[in-house]
């Protein structure tokens, strides 16, 4: 696995460890460092911003194939013949009001390199 030094990380990165609920930049975690030596128990890695979109598509179909097994034989095929692009298009835009936020799209990912917390008096580049 790929591990990269605290030091070497520019200041914008964001880091954070295995079920963590906030992401920290490497001046913050070195400053919370001082008051909470615990944090230097985890394993931290550079997190990733990403951002989850709703498919229209995907969750009828999905909804589509649970209600199957209560209807009769064929159901979902008469069900998706009456779902037209323009019915999914109309969902669609409903969902991309709804969800057009980051209040619950927006996440983050330890899919960036391990870090070494070499210093911690260090500031980032």
């Amino acid at each position: 696995m790929e591990k990269v030094k605290l030091s070497e990380l520019s200041s914008d990165t964001m880091l954070s460890y295995e079920d963590s609920n906030c992401t920290l930049t490497p001046d913050q975690l070195r400053e919370q460092a001082k008051e909470d030596g615990d944090l230097m128990l985890h394993t931290w890695y550079v997190a990733n911003e990403h951002r989850w979109h709703p498919d229209a598509k995907t969750m009828l179909r999905q909804y589509i194939e649970t209600q199957y097994d209560e209807m009769y034989e064929d159901w979902d095929d008469r069900a998706f013949d009456c779902l037209k692009q323009e019915h999914y298009d109309r969902i669609q835009a409903v969902l991309n009001e709804a969800f057009s936020s980051d209040h619950a799209t927006k996440y983050w990912m330890l899919d960036g390199p391990e870090v070494i917390i070499d210093t911690l008096d260090q500031r980032s580049a």
